[in-house]
């Protein structure tokens, strides 16, 4: 039987070496915990920083809404002040007196139409601001238009009449008051939504 004979230069492999490298390969198992740590630390750093970032923009929103509502209603009711007769509503001088708190609606007489003598009034319904367009008369003369605090030849009061049926003029209104004068009228407004509240104390001017 021939010998086998080795090539020249050929080494055997230690299987204690062959085993050695082949765990070089791959990962321990505290090398797998550390990396999974920090993924998930990772991911609960990037859902921490979405949902602030959701918070802020939802408040953002929420208050320019509110911002936007109020301003449309004080732009139409410092407008129709200017240009109302009369206001209506008895107002106290101050918001301090718990013995005459403000009014939590105003009516004036309208006065874009001098021919007319008709009435608007500003309340609140729930969380709508409302709008109502009314009118006095008496019952033998429907069509003439007349003063609200007006009294028959029997001493009868007017009959109202809704002109306009009530319309929401802005939404989320938490509360509204009126003190002050016919001249300067003063105006407390607080809007919410979720969370989130606006509030605003201002002036208006009537023509009186």
């Amino acid at each position: 039987m021939s010998e086998i004979t080795k090539p020249i230069g050929f080494t055997p492999l230690n299987p204690r070496q062959s085993g050695v490298r082949s765990n070089l390969t791959g990962f321990t198992l505290i090398e797998i915990i550390v990396s999974m740590s920090i993924f998930v630390v990772v991911i609960l750093l990037t859902g921490s920083i979405y949902s602030l970032a959701q918070k802020s923009y939802k408040k953002s929103s929420d208050l320019a809404e509110l911002t936007q509502n109020n301003r449309v209603f004080l732009d139409r009711l410092s407008r129709e002040l200017r240009q109302s007769i009369n206001i209506i509503t008895s107002l106290p001088p101050t918001a301090s007196d718990p013995l005459n708190p403000p009014a939590e609606q105003i009516i004036f007489q309208d006065g874009h139409d001098s021919s007319l003598i008709t009435y608007l009034r500003y309340y609140l319904n729930g969380t709508n601001l409302m709008r109502e367009h009314s009118a006095y008369y008496f019952d033998t003369d429907i069509t003439t238009y007349i003063p609200y605090n007006s009294l028959d030849q029997n001493g009868q009061p007017a009959q109202v009449k809704i002109l306009e049926e009530p319309r929401i003029i802005g939404e989320y209104f938490k509360q509204i008051k009126f003190w002050g004068t016919n001249d300067l009228i003063n105006i407390y407004l607080k809007l919410t939504k979720n969370t989130n509240s606006f509030e605003l104390e201002t002036s208006a001017f009537s023509r009186n």
